[in-house]
């Protein structure tokens, strides 16, 4: 079976059942690996695709790729966000993020995340002139930042309480149950690039205003939410897609104005 991988905003391979098994042995690929072979309606986990070599019981036969795969691995730069949603959650955490939260999972990860995001805007306004010269976003930046992204995604998942656990230290996904893959287009418009600098007026105005009030609503939600948590160690998966739906919402419209998409924000959270 011919598969192809995405993996810090590129499509690679195709690989081979065997290769990927390997690959999910050793950690090169983590389970939340977004995988996709002809016949696939989309882009799919890998080990939806793929079963670990342990459990291995065969699968489909060998597919010759013909197409290409659906509209994630090129493109303008999509945006695909997943923060699973679980069955239980536990109270204890929730109680330890909530008054202990600032010094052990808060402070140490902002730090980092702060000093990396300096780096971020000297990696963006480098790619700018990139972009603006060559029609291409270097793809080592475009690697490194996507990476931090990921991180922060992460950490926000847990701050936010829409899941359990610590997040890891580091940057790109870590196979947690949160994966953010962001396309890196092959070319990169130059008009884009230049409109850029009058982002704030064309997306930042309409786009914050219609988050401001989400964000409003989801923070009513994140108090329900809590509470439910708190009684019924469950929470409510309406609520939970509407809070991954803003997160997902502010990441496009910041994939946009720091040139990682050139497709322009739609006004909605969903997939």
């Amino acid at each position: 079976m011919q598969i192809y991988l995405f993996i810090n905003g590129e499509q690679v391979g195709p690989y081979s059942a065997e290769q990927i098994q390997a690959m999910l042995a050793s950690g090169a690929v983590t389970p939340e690996t977004m995988a996709w072979y002809e016949g696939l309606p989309e882009w799919t986990p890998v080990t939806q695709v793929v079963q670990p070599a342990a459990a291995a019981v065969g699968g489909p036969g060998d597919i010759v790729i013909e197409g290409g795969p659906p509209q994630l691995a090129g493109g303008a730069g999509d945006v695909v966000l997943n923060i699973t949603h679980q069955e239980t959650y536990s109270r204890g955490q929730l109680l330890l993020r909530t008054f202990l939260g600032i010094f052990y999972l808060i402070l140490p990860h902002a730090i980092c995340l702060w000093l990396l995001g300096i780096a971020i805007n000297f990696c963006t306004l480098i790619a700018w002139f990139a972009i603006l010269f060559t029609g291409q976003y270097p793809a080592g930046i475009y690697s490194f930042v996507v990476s931090v992204h990921q991180w922060s995604v992460r950490w926000m998942a847990r701050v936010s309480n829409l899941m359990d656990g610590y997040p890891a230290f580091g940057m790109g996904n870590q196979g947690d149950g949160v994966t953010l893959e962001i396309t890196r287009p092959a070319i990169s418009s130059r008009l884009h690039c230049v409109l850029r600098i009058f982002s704030g007026i064309y997306v930042g105005v309409p786009h914050v205003i219609c988050l401001f009030f989400r964000q409003i609503i989801g923070g009513v939600l994140g108090v329900v939410a809590w509470f439910a948590v708190l009684f019924t160690g469950k929470y409510p998966k309406g609520m939970h897609d509407f809070q991954v739906g803003n997160i997902r919402w502010g990441l496009r419209v910041m994939a946009y104005i720091t040139m990682l998409s050139d497709r322009y924000p739609p006004f909605s959270g969903k997939p």
